[in-house]
């Protein structure tokens, strides 16, 4: 048997392998989709009022387990690490949770990072692992943002100048017509008057 017919033999089986990994690996992962971790709440770029800052998350394919119970590495289950503004986050570090809702308490107003991660049940990162980051704002209750009140004010007083320049044009008007309307009935008058005086004239002279 030439060397080339070897060759020829050896590549089939690897291509043939590789197309049965494959298909194997597929099939793992349809069985076993990959899980998925969201953060509902709150949401990229969203203002919460208070300093009570409420997080809910939507987990799939993943069951939250209790660590302290379930302490052996098992595919599939694990729980949820969480940090606020950790520039340098560890599981030493991060609130553990079971459940799919934390309220962080007394958060200073101003901008945020919330960290999360899906971790085993021994604290260990998934693999690959998952994280999902957010970025929030914070304001006190009741303070509007001054852009927003400067802009509204700028409108108010547009449409306030606005109506008065129309009240005034108005009035205006009325008045020019009021005025012209006037002065027609005086010249009236002062033609009705100069006929009457030039017939009474004439009559005078008529009964000397």
């Amino acid at each position: 048997m030439s060397l080339v017919i070897i060759m020829r033999k050896i590549a089939k089986y690897f291509i043939a392998s590789f197309a049965f990994s494959v298909l194997l690996t597929t099939a793992v992962l349809a069985q076993n989709p990959a899980p998925i971790l969201e953060v509902v709440t709150p949401s990229e770029g969203q203002t919460i009022y208070g300093n009570k800052v409420p997080i809910l998350f939507s987990v799939e394919n993943f069951q939250l387990v209790d660590y302290q119970t379930n302490k052996l590495l098992q595919a599939g289950q694990g729980h949820i690490h969480l940090w606020l503004d950790d520039s340098n986050p560890t599981p030493e570090s991060a609130v553990k949770l079971t459940s799919d809702e934390f309220t962080f308490s007394d958060v200073a107003y101003g901008n945020h990072t919330l960290r999360t991660e899906l971790v085993n049940n021994n604290h260990t990162s998934l693999n690959p692992p998952f994280v999902t980051t957010v970025s929030f704002t914070n304001e006190a209750v009741g303070s509007p943002s001054p852009v927003a009140t400067s802009g509204f004010d700028k409108n108010t007083a547009l449409v306030i100048l606005v109506v008065v320049a129309l009240v005034i044009i108005a009035a205006w008007w009325y008045t020019k017509e009021e005025d012209e309307e006037t002065k027609a009935e005086s010249k009236s008058q002062g033609s009705k008057s100069k006929v009457t005086k030039k017939r009474t004239v004439k009559k005078s002279k008529g009964n000397r």
